[in-house]
């Protein structure tokens, strides 16, 4: 049910972004992060940002796939429940970061480990550190995204607007 102010549609009526427009998200989204990282890594770790690049790209390579399967999914989710994906709440853009950073928690944990030769515990630190930073950098992309690139949706009411009879 949507929140008050929020478009009501019928889940046949919203329209999703195409695999072209998912294709662009995804490769700004990791191409500004590879670079982020990559010069992170370099300076926190006295690693050679030949090293952290090629690392951050194998992650991103990782990220990408997930990129395109998690949000198609919850944009699946989303339209199942009557919600337009674009038009996300702040907490369920919350919920959105959090469950996509918590899937690449755990897909990447072992490449740290094997990449930076770091213990279990050494690369969970890391990730989750890192995590919570790219949670933050996910929902301002994200917003900046949807904004820059609305979906033209279908003319629906909005929730608890009262029906209005056209004026003679």
């Amino acid at each position: 049910r949507p929140e008050r102010g929020q478009r009501s549609l019928m889940a046949t009526d919203i329209v999703i972004r195409t695999g072209l427009d998912r294709l662009r998200y995804a490769l700004l989204f990791e191409g500004i992060l590879v670079v982020a990282l990559s010069i992170a890594l370099a300076m926190l770790f006295d690693r050679s940002l030949f090293e952290t690049g090629a690392l951050s790209i194998t992650l991103s390579l990782v990220a990408l796939a997930i990129n395109f399967i998690y949000n198609y999914a919850f944009d699946k989710f989303d339209v199942k429940h009557g919600r337009v994906p674009t038009e996300r709440t702040f907490g369920w853009r919350i919920v959105h970061a959090l469950g996509f950073e918590t899937t690449l928690v755990l897909v990447n944990l072992p490449v740290f480990m094997l990449w930076m030769v770091w213990s279990f515990w050494q690369a969970l630190l890391f990730d989750v550190t890192a995590m919570a930073a790219i949670v933050v950098y996910t929902y301002f992309f994200t917003l900046a995204y949807d904004y820059l690139f609305p979906v033209a949706q279908p003319e629906a009411p909005f929730a608890g607007a009262p029906d209005s009879a056209p004026v003679a």
